[in-house]
């Protein structure tokens, strides 16, 4: 995601942060500020709310590390100041996957949860009603019931039954059962839509902002959900045979890097396969390595120092669903399309985003 930066990788999962956050910080001390707090109390507040965001990435991973068992595999983990997204390269084919993927974050609050529970046998009620009417901190341990109720209000508000939140994603998935994805996704959507207006209209009696934004942004994400997952099923009803192109222009692995920046300068290609004297395709030549050879001004450098050999064949029988998915997991910009072992012609992201802007116009 633009904006973020990796803060560590975990369980081979990156974890990145969007520079808003540094917007907490600035919350936090004006918060502090206006209900008199010295800067040791302060100092106490920015790390309960550090605290919380663990929680928040801890959820994340109960998605992420849940769905892995199922085969998806997560792209990263993003933090922001509205919360956190665990960005899966795919849904779970099944229903029941999805189920168990969506339940395991608010679980993972739960737990949390049952683990700070034992705080209240060495504290008495009315010392933790007082930490928490005053937002008193001293020691470490005095976050922990501000930290435990964080996480309850975790758990219940992702249950709610709305997209983004998981709530929306269990009752998509049980739906999905019986009614199919799509039309699972529809119901769950406008129930998405409901609440984001709700959201706004409460925002708009307590002049609350934060939550007006809120409903703004599940109303939005709501119907986005549709949108995508209409988008995948008619992905999986159409073909490469319907989209590659037979006529393409071979870049040889001896060529100067000067014919493959004239010719994307001068045509609509602007990633190329790369052959060897056999015509044989032996790597690719991505638009990235020919706007680094125009930078470097070096028309005369060979192809086959620019060209990366990390590339596959794939046939024209193939989905479009599933050559996405290929596409995007392994960062290819363009191969070669085979059928009996014959090369057919290429498919490259530009024909791939003609073909999404098209069905985005007549859906």
């Amino acid at each position: 995601m633009k904006g973020a930066f990796r803060v560590a990788k975990v369980a081979g999962i990156p974890v990145e942060v969007h520079w808003s956050f540094v917007l907490m910080g600035v919350y936090v001390i004006y918060l502090g500020q206006s209900l008199g707090m010295d800067w040791s109390t302060i100092a106490w507040l920015g790390m309960l709310v550090l605290s919380l965001f663990l929680c928040v990435v801890l959820h994340e991973f109960g998605h992420a590390l849940t769905a892995r068992r199922f085969g998806v595999k997560t792209k990263d983990i993003i933090i922001s100041p509205i919360g956190g997204v665990a960005r899966l390269e795919k849904l779970p084919e099944k229903a029941i996957h999805e189920f168990y993927v969506a339940v395991a974050g608010p679980l993972v609050n739960l737990l949390i949860v049952v683990l700070l529970l034992p705080y209240f046998f060495f504290y008495s009620l009315e010392e933790v009603r007082f930490q928490l009417a005053t937002i008193y901190f001293s020691s470490p341990i005095q976050i922990i019931p501000f930290l435990l109720i964080g996480n309850i209000v975790l758990a219940t508000f992702n249950l709610l039954p709305a997209f983004p939140m998981d709530g929306g994603r269990i009752f998509r998935a049980l739906l999905s059962i019986k009614l199919g994805r799509l039309k699972a996704t529809r119901l769950a959507s406008l129930l998405g839509n409901f609440f984001g207006i709700l959201m706004v209209i409460y925002a708009v009696f307590t002049q609350s902002i934060i939550t007006g934004f809120i409903g703004i942004f599940v109303f939005l994400l709501a119907s986005q959900e549709y949108r995508m997952v209409r988008m995948d099923e008619t992905l999986k009803n159409h073909f490469l045979s319907e989209i590659f192109r037979p006529n393409f222009t071979r870049i040889f692995a001896t060529d100067k890097m000067g014919r493959a920046i004239e010719e994307m300068k001068h045509g609509l290609e602007k990633n190329f396969l790369v052959f060897d004297e056999n015509d044989e395709a032996i790597g690719v030549l991505h638009e990235m390595f020919i706007l680094e050879a125009i930078k470097k001004k070096d028309n005369e450098g060979p192809v086959l120092e620019y060209m990366s050999r990390n590339f596959e064949g794939v046939s024209p029988s193939i989905s479009l669903q599933t050559l996405i998915l290929k596409m995007r997991e392994k960062g290819y910009s363009i191969l070669p399309v085979f059928e009996e072992g014959h090369l057919k012609g290429v498919v490259d992201v530009s024909m791939i985003n003609n073909f999404l802007k098209l069905q985005q116009k007549v859906s």
